[in-house]
């Protein structure tokens, strides 16, 4: 061995050593490049996936007995190093995934050899098959390589601490040759972590438990960490007052490792617990801030506690104050709060030249077509003077007459009429609000519900959003397309539509007058979701050209896209298919609000606040005429033309054949007063 490679032995030895030291870092996290695994060998049985480049530039191995009917098969097992210290939130894809393996020998010269790659996360397992490829005249296509692929999890998407990434490839050698597998750089596995966190140094209010409150200020800021089904206490003095307030700040994590949020037990100075408190939740951009307010109480020495359920785990901060009526909103009777009504986030045209519409008027265009033809029938009985007028002019015009006046605007007013598989938007709100519910209810899996509320109007991929709106009028944008402005958006009452669906779902009875968990889970987030969805759909009215009805068919199929917004509740999952995945990710960054804040009083009063906030203008140009709006139109263009041609050839033909009529008479007349036939 010469001394280089000793040295450089002795670097990646020193370097493996550095991974298991205690301080290093989770094997993926959320950080910048967390997601990079690099495939690093220093042999065939000696390899591992790690945050940076070591090891071996390649590893390769010769085959001298290897024939079709008894090929050699190869395993390559790399499991993560180090092992894995913070939870991690595991996406549903692979970002990229590439494996540069060759084969070489005698007969075909370097070739990519069929390839089976198992990734295990956890407990779950997922089997990607690689095409080989043994044509070297047809040139080589690079690694095996595969991008968005993808993770058969099973709804298990957290990576806990001491749980395993492993990567396993397999493949078959049929002919005496050597393998290559190259490293360094060539050969690796990217994911996208969107949320880790180190469990230990974020539970910093420990040791604490019922029998050992920790000492504190009430109007102390505090911070810690509810994990698992830990019980955190404290213990403090409260001083004279008519109001006291405790809110609590839950930082945003997976929901499926998120605390209950149950209500707290405050322990009076005579050791009874404290009656139930009036409850103010606020959600602003994933972050809940919860506020329990009690009236009235002793002074003196309080215990108070919070306490987790198994396999959760949420970081919080928390401060108590005490008060007097009169200093402000202190009392869920203090706010007034009205109705909450949609604002037009997006609408991005200009009400300035804006153009009315109006339903089709097609019901008088087909009475007075009608009309005219029963009376052109009493024509069509009377003998013809001339085929060619008959039939070259007259029935023409009848026929067009028919097209134009009839068949037109009946088809118009067909396509306006809702059918069967057609929803209203109130009916679209309905089922996503039960939708909405049932995602909401604590048993329902995290990934679940996040497939479920991440989709746009819950459509989800395959599925067809078919909706019918009824616009006012059409607001022109700047490149010449118009934006349709929908009446029905401005008429929506979020908080009477929520409120209704609790109280048509909700069988549990509440208890001094608060709300159950699920319900109040389940308001938060329909406020926010129908909030955004309504937004999207807005957005999404865009059409080329001035509509010939102010009726609306929204109808396109969906499919699966990126999506935006919380960890736990994403949004914009589903894009219509005719929309480019570009465009609509343009679309998202440019609507998303950069403030989404929901105030929830639950207590005598149930009320509902709202904040939105967008920066900033959208470019016209990023928004999108989709094929999925279809403004109601009739079967012809410029039907009246029609008609007005129709009636035209009509009236020709009834006036040559009156002239001819009167002409005969004549004839006839001259005749018989010659007395021709005597």
């Amino acid at each position: 061995m010469t001394q280089q490679q000793v040295m450089r032995k002795s670097v990646s030895i020193l370097l493996l050593c550095i991974l298991f030291l205690p301080i290093t870092q989770a094997a993926i996290d959320s950080e910048e490049g967390g997601g990079e695994l690099w495939f690093s060998c220093e042999n065939k049985n000696e390899c591992s996936l790690t945050e940076f480049h070591t090891g071996e530039a390649s590893i390769s191995e010769t085959v001298n007995s290897a024939s079709p009917l008894n090929p050699s098969t190869v395993f390559i097992e790399l499991p993560m190093m180090p092992e894995q210290t913070e939870i991690a939130l595991i996406p549903d894809v692979i970002r990229e995934l590439q494996v540069d393996l060759k084969y070489q020998d005698d007969i075909l010269g370097v070739t990519r050899p069929d390839l089976q790659v198992t990734l295990i996360i956890a407990q779950s397992t997922t089997v990607i098959e690689f095409e080989g490829d043994s044509n070297p005249t047809d040139g080589m296509s690079g690694p095996h390589k595969v991008e968005d692929y993808s993770i058969e999890h099973q709804g298990d998407r957290l990576l806990w601490p001491g749980e395993e990434i492993r990567i396993l490839l397999q493949f078959e050698i049929d002919r005496p040759g050597t393998w290559v597998l190259n490293l360094r750089g060539s050969s690796f596995m990217m994911l996208d972590i969107i949320w880790s966190e180190d469990i230990e140094s974020r539970d910093i209010d420990e040791p604490s438990s019922d029998g050992n409150p920790m000492r504190t200020e009430l109007d102390t800021m505090h911070y810690g960490a509810l994990v698992e089904d830990d019980r955190d206490c404290w213990t403090f003095e409260v001083e004279n007052h008519e109001l006291l307030r405790i809110t609590f700040v839950w930082e945003e994590v997976p929901a499926e490792i998120e605390q209950a949020h149950g209500q707290p037990d405050l322990i009076l100075p005579d050791r009874r617990l404290a009656p139930a408190p009036d409850l103010e939740t606020q959600v602003t951009n994933g972050e809940t801030r919860m506020t329990w307010q009690w009236r009235a109480l002793p002074t003196g020495e309080y215990d108070f506690c919070i306490g987790g359920r198994l396999n959760a785990f949420q970081p919080y901060e928390w401060i108590g104050l005490v008060a007097f009526e009169g200093i402000g909103p202190t009392s869920p009777e203090q706010f007034d709060y009205s109705s909450w009504e949609w604002q037009g986030y997006g609408m991005k045209g200009d009400e300035y030249g804006a153009v009315d519409l109006s339903s089709s008027s097609g019901v008088m265009i087909v009475v007075l077509s009608l009309c005219l033809l029963v009376g052109l029938s009493i024509e069509l009985r009377r003998d013809s003077t001339s085929k060619p007028v008959r039939y070259g002019i007259f029935i023409p015009g009848v026929i067009i007459l028919m097209l134009g006046g009839i068949i037109s605007p009946a088809y118009s007013m067909a396509g306006e009429v809702q059918t069967s598989d057609q929803m209203s938007l109130d009916e679209l709100i309905d089922t996503r609000l039960d939708q909405l519910w049932h995602a909401a209810h604590p048993n329902t899996p995290a990934s679940s519900r996040a497939l479920h509320v991440g989709a746009t109007f819950g459509m989800l991929d395959g599925e067809t959003l078919s909706v019918r709106l009824v616009a006012d009028s059409a607001w022109p944008l700047d490149d010449g397309r118009w934006q349709l402005h929908i009446p029905e958006f401005y008429e929506l009452d979020f908080e009477s539509l929520i409120f209704a669906k609790v109280a048509q779902k909700s069988y549990s009875n509440p208890t001094d007058d608060l709300l159950d968990a699920h319900s109040r889970t389940f308001i938060l987030l329909a406020a926010r979701t129908l909030m955004l969805d309504i937004l999207m759909l807005e957005a999404m009215l865009v059409v080329d050209d001035l509509p010939d009805s102010s009726v609306i068919n929204f109808e396109s199929k969906m499919t699966t896209s990126g999506s935006l917004g919380l960890i736990q509740d994403p949004t914009w999952g589903t894009r219509p298919v005719d929309i480019p995945e570009g465009r609509w990710r343009l679309m998202q960054d440019n609507l998303y609000p950069s403030l989404i804040s929901i105030t929830m009083l639950d207590g005598v009063k149930d009320d509902l606040e709202f904040r939105v906030q967008i920066n900033g203008g959208i470019d016209h140009n990023l928004m999108y005429s989709s094929q999925g709006v279809k403004p109601s139109s009739p079967l012809f263009e410029s039907q009246h033309l029609w008609m007005i041609a129709g009636i035209l050839l009509v009236a020709l033909g009834m006036f040559i054949e009156n002239k001819r009529r009167k002409k005969a008479k004549v004839i006839l007349s001259d005749l018989i007063s010659e007395n021709i036939w005597n």
